[in-house]
């Protein structure tokens, strides 16, 4: 089958969008699948996935999460490679990720074949949610209805939906008006042999660890919508119970971060060692102890950090939220949504109780292993896009 995905963002860049992306994408062509990905001017190549990029605007290059207005033009840019490649690619599905994703979609499959080609809209959480998690509009956010205007409108647009969370699902119904058999909830995949680890010792080395620390770690976007704010907060707490813990905070931007960690008086047992290469996700995780994820359920985004976090085998301190929960189980360790201090309290039992959070991080892994293989979503994905052509 050749599918036809549209990524509206700069992939590839180190975070969980772009992993999810590259990992169905991965996935799929395993399966023996023809896929194409069409993507922004600007992001990294991966090797083994055939991408068409949007005409260069030198001007712009961001990479990290979060609206910009100049996605407006962008988008623009970006449909015209998507008709064109649809043109000479000939797919039976394209695959639309985040809205703009789907509405480039939905166009390009009534200009290049009278709506003959279905279009899959991926729905990684809510468009007006997200704008307001990141604070996006800023002086402008009373346009914040106008987002949710057209948010429902693309909701109008695809032939399927597929989320990667449940609270996501829930919102395209209760909140768009979807129907239901027009939903399914397909999470991140795990592929098993990518979770191969370098040295965890001379890692900690390189970062600047002692081996004798308990490590707390997180991995994602250092910005307030994904709760490393909350997580900041807690870790004084935490030092304070526990006397030889260590802090790992990976991705970026740094700035923001680094000033509120030397603010809050942890610069002294916190690493902070900027972006990390998805390819080398596992072996920053090798050298953490107790992870942890401090997002709240805000726009309805998935949690594709805590598939890697239980990949890794480790233990997992969350809010409590029902996409937590419904990915954690009687395994997660969940704090009082927004709480720091509950988050701190969390954090120090699993850190006072080794062999415990040992136990938890086995199940973890298991249950990874066995619910969330990559093969499975992608066979999950193929049977949503053989109902679509068939019919």
């Amino acid at each position: 089958m050749k599918i036809l995905h549209i990524a509206p963002t700069p992939f590839f860049s180190d975070r969980g969008c772009h992993i999810r992306i590259h990992d169905q994408i991965a996935a799929l062509q395993r399966q023996g699948h023809d896929v194409l990905l069409t993507t922004y001017h600007h992001g990294r190549d991966v090797p083994g996935i055939p991408t068409r990029r949007s005409l260069r605007v030198p001007w712009y290059s961001k990479v990290d999460a979060g609206f910009s207005w100049h996605k407006l033009y962008l988008d623009v840019l970006l449909f015209f490679t998507v008709w064109r490649a649809c043109l000479n690619f000939k797919p039976d599905i394209i695959h639309g990720h985040l809205h703009e994703g789907a509405a480039l979609g939905w166009a390009t499959s009534l200009l290049a074949s009278a709506r003959k080609i279905p279009v899959v809209f991926d729905v990684q959480g809510s468009l007006s949610g997200e704008i307001k998690a990141y604070g996006s509009l800023g002086p402008l956010k009373k346009l914040l209805f106008l987002f949710t205007f057209l948010e429902k409108l693309v909701c109008k647009l695809p032939d399927f939906f597929v989320c990667s969370s449940e609270a996501a699902a829930h919102l395209m119904k209760a909140e768009f008006g979807v129907p239901e058999d027009k939903i399914r909830v397909i999470r991140e995949g795990v592929d098993e042999s990518s979770c191969s680890v370098d040295d965890a010792s001379c890692l900690r080395e390189s970062l600047g660890i002692p081996q004798e620390k308990m490590v707390v770690g997180y991995i994602g976007s250092l910005v307030r919508a994904k709760g490393i704010d909350l997580l900041i907060q807690a870790m004084p707490a935490i030092r304070q119970r526990v006397e030889n813990v260590h802090f790992l905070l990976a991705g970026y931007p740094l700035e923001e971060c680094q000033g509120r960690v030397d603010a809050i008086g942890t610069a002294d047992v916190t690493t902070l060692c900027g972006k990390v290469d998805y390819f080398q996700l596992f072996s920053h995780l090798s050298v953490i102890d107790v992870a942890v994820d401090p997002k709240q359920e805000g726009s309805g985004e998935g949690s594709g950090k805590i598939l890697n976090y239980m990949s890794a085998g480790l233990p997992v301190v969350c809010f409590d939220t029902p996409a937590n929960r419904a990915l954690l189980g009687a395994d997660g360790r969940y704090a009082a949504p927004g709480d720091a201090m509950d988050l701190a309290e969390k954090i120090v039992a699993l850190l006072l109780d080794s062999d415990q959070a040992r136990i938890i991080g086995g199940n973890n892994q298991s249950c990874v292993f066995t619910k969330y293989s990559a093969t499975t979503q992608a066979r999950a994905l193929e049977d949503i896009y053989r109902r679509l052509v068939t019919n």
